[in-house]
């Protein structure tokens, strides 16, 4: 009613005169998202999020000093994995087997539903400026101590983590980012069934790995039983299946 008798441009004053500070930035970082997911990059202007925020460009300039300081905000604003993820799972897990299925399910559900890191992650692989490079360096950094555990861990038992983690983190962001597309060898991301699957198989991948560390400790445990009884490095070797370099590398660990 008041929009019919005093015009659009009048209601949308009083509407402004309405909103606090912070209603003002979230309708900001919501139009960005809406920008991004649904015109891409191109159409990210000013006058865009103006226009689709309903915040005119003296507010944005006021509040921000510029557009690109919003976008800086944007990012550090969303940008929240790595930390967030991370804490969360060490505080549930305390064993490498279920941390490492743990991260990357709860990493999958958090990107799932959070539209705002998406469009960072595809602002990064389509038009990365220097502040967006330096998030995903950021990122990098905060994952390091972690992995530099997880890497000593893993490499007991011949696992590349760190690629095994590139790959599989990876593939989440592209499962995500296209799962309005189409499906993907007949999963179906959009759809709960599609997610619970991949849920199921990176339980399924971290069976895999630690039953190769089961084995592994079985062997390792053969083989220093092997050695108390004075067999030779190479008869070993050959009764272990394993290469005479594991041998010794078993020797300098516990003798």
């Amino acid at each position: 009613m008041i929009k019919a008798e005093l015009g659009s441009n009048e209601a949308n004053k009083i509407r402004r005169k309405r909103r606090t500070k912070q209603e003002i930035e979230q309708a900001l970082l919501e139009a960005i998202t809406t920008i991004i997911a649904t015109h891409g990059f191109q159409k990210l202007t000013i006058n865009n999020v103006s226009e689709e925020s309903g915040v005119i460009k003296r507010v944005i300039y006021e509040n921000y000093g510029s557009f690109d300081n919003l976008l800086r905000l944007y990012c550090l604003k969303n940008d929240f994995w790595t930390e967030v993820i991370l804490d969360k799972v060490s505080k549930q897990y305390d064993n490498y087997k279920d941390f490492f299925a743990g991260v990357l399910k709860e990493f999958y559900v958090s990107v799932d539903k959070n539209p705002s890191f998406q469009s960072i992650i595809r602002w990064e692989v389509s038009q990365p400026d220097e502040f967006i490079k330096s998030r995903a360096r950021y990122r990098e950094c905060c994952c390091a101590a972690e992995l530099k555990k997880n890497k000593e861990f893993f490499s007991k038992i011949g696992v590349d983590i760190e690629a095994m983690y590139a790959l599989l983190i990876s593939g989440i962001y592209y499962l995500v980012l296209r799962k309005d597309v189409s499906t993907i060898c007949n999963l179906d991301m959009s759809k709960s069934d599609g997610q619970e699957r991949i849920l199921g198989i990176i339980d399924k991948i971290s069976e895999l790995i630690f039953s190769s560390f089961d084995r592994m400790e079985d062997k390792r445990r053969l083989i220093l039983r092997l050695l108390d009884k004075g067999m030779s490095i190479s008869d070993i070797a050959e009764v272990a299946e394993v290469d005479v370099a594991f041998v010794y590398s078993l020797i300098s660990k516990d003798r």
